[in-house]
């Protein structure tokens, strides 16, 4: 009643507590067993409900056993040393005497059942003495004349005899008359004969003809026969040719048109089938491919759309490759031209008196080879590209203000034809005509602070040290380098004297 009123929600929850548990409805009602349990069920939520019933609320059937028996140490042992095998007897002599008076009562048994099957089934007397085997049942009668008795043997005559029977039938062969009509003996002693039943006799159908053997013609309607007979031989030959001979071998199709049709059928469903099972196997980046959307044998454009979005996608692409060489080679320009740099700040670095003692000289004082610039000299010798020594007039000239050209101060710039060797460089003027190949040509001049800006924009570098001189260049050091003048005057010559001029003679 309370269910009742409750409503819908009453209803609800006298379904839940009518239903049996998730095990219970798995076992069909029954008390569920441990391998019921154990089973895989058909979600998730019902597992987990036998694993916990299984460990918390079952009792394994293990548990609920007895003790298993136990074998303790030594007991076969124990048991094969009550026999001893050699003797055949048991060593315990009470155990030994029991055992022959149970084997020889067992004996005995069998012997008086042998012999009362004996006496049962064969002659009643010893065949060797001719005494009675039943001597000790009935002393002092005749075995043969005991009748049908207790003992189980045969009925026999009266003389003694077993009465033979005198036919295997059970009428009078000469007048077909039953013995109790016709017999030898008095109408008593007679045998009776056993009444039997005539049974129907059936006569095979194939014997039966329903036409003449010899006109060979039906006996009535022989033309409806002829005509039906005609049509089920055909149908016949018809159905062995189409078990034998299925599929023509010349025209490579079958015989049956609706056979063939159905194996077309299935053949276009295997290819389907196959073909969605390749596309379904294949990765989500092949399935965008170009010849997805165009036919690649017509030329035809089935998806115009995707094939305008593709060839952007390879524009842009190539922008971004085409992009990407573009900043190589500029950081390769700037390398080359911070490699230059670097070499003829080396250089700088080496004092020029060095190379100054050889040149007075004039010859090698290792092989005392003369030194000199024609072809009939011994060693050519080669110029240095140190820096050289300002003169007075050179360093007079310093102070001075002058206004920066365009051709005071000179920068590398990548030639335009995409030759990639040193122009020119205010730094290693020396180097000019000493660069890189094909890449001498005239370099681009421009203004000084563009060549203040060119120095700080190197980025790869290999030294640290390299890299802070690179950037700890100052322009004040620039403003000097741009403020020199643009070649010194000619210095007087010395008559009659050969090895410079005023400014760089000694005295």
């Amino acid at each position: 009643a309370p269910l009742a009123r409750g409503g819908r929600s009453g209803r609800r929850m006298a379904a839940a507590m009518a239903a049996p548990p998730p095990w219970l409805q798995q076992s069909g009602g029954a008390a569920p067993t441990m391998d019921s349990l154990r089973a895989p069920a058909s979600t998730w939520g019902h597992e987990m409900k036998n694993y916990e019933r299984e460990k918390r609320r079952v009792v394994d059937e293990g548990l609920m056993r007895g003790q298993q028996l136990r074998l303790p140490k030594g007991v076969v042992q124990q048991q094969e040393r009550v026999f001893d095998p050699l003797l055949q007897r048991f060593r315990d002599s009470g155990v030994e005497t029991h055992q022959r008076l149970a084997e020889e009562r067992e004996r005995v048994a069998h012997l008086n059942r042998a012999q009362d099957i004996q006496i049962v089934r064969s002659q009643p007397y010893n065949i060797v003495n001719h005494s009675s085997k039943l001597e000790a049942l009935a002393p002092g009668q005749d075995p043969m004349r005991l009748g049908h008795g207790a003992s189980g043997e045969t009925r026999r005559m009266s003389e003694g005899r077993p009465v033979p029977p005198s036919t295997y039938t059970d009428f009078n062969i000469v007048s077909n008359l039953a013995h109790d009509i016709h017999h030898w003996q008095r109408p008593g002693e007679r045998p009776q004969c056993k009444e039997r039943d005539a049974t129907v006799r059936k006569v095979p159908h194939f014997t039966v003809k329903d036409f003449d053997i010899v006109t060979n013609r039906y006996l009535d309607a022989h033309e409806s026969k002829m005509a039906n007979e005609k049509h089920l031989s055909i149908l016949e030959a018809t159905h062995k040719f189409s078990k034998s001979c299925k599929f023509d071998p010349v025209s490579q199709q079958f015989n049956d048109p609706r056979m063939e049709e159905r194996a077309k059928v299935a053949m276009d469903a295997r290819e389907v089938e196959s073909t969605m099972r390749f596309d379904a196997q294949l990765p989500p980046s092949y399935k965008g491919k170009l010849s997805n959307h165009y036919g690649i044998i017509s030329h035809e454009a089935h998806n115009p759309e995707m094939l305008h979005m593709l060839e952007t996608l390879d524009d842009e692409r190539m922008d971004r490759h085409r992009n990407r060489y573009i900043v190589e080679h500029n950081l390769h320009v700037q390398d080359v031209k911070y490699d230059h740099v670097t070499a003829a700040r080396k250089m700088n670095r080496i004092a020029p008196d060095r190379f100054e003692e050889p040149k007075r000289r004039g010859y090698d004082i290792i092989d005392n080879m003369s030194h000199g610039r024609l072809l009939h000299k011994e060693k050519q010798l080669h110029e240095d590209f140190t820096m050289k020594r300002l003169t007075p007039w050179e360093r007079g000239q310093q102070g001075l203000p002058r206004e920066p050209t365009m051709e005071n101060v000179q920068t590398i710039r990548l030639d335009p034809s995409g030759a990639r060797g040193l122009q020119s460089s205010s730094s290693a003027p020396h180097l000019g005509g000493s660069g890189g190949g094909g890449g001498r040509r005239r370099a681009e001049a421009i203004g000084s602070g563009a060549s203040s800006a060119s120095v700080p924009s190197m980025r790869r570098q290999s030294g640290g040290s390299e890299r802070s001189a690179a950037r700890s260049l100052s322009s004040g050091a620039l403003a000097a380098v741009a403020s020199r003048p643009y070649a010194a005057p000619p210095a007087p010559v010395i008559p009659g004297h050969a090895v410079g001029s005023v400014f760089s003679h000694n005295g």
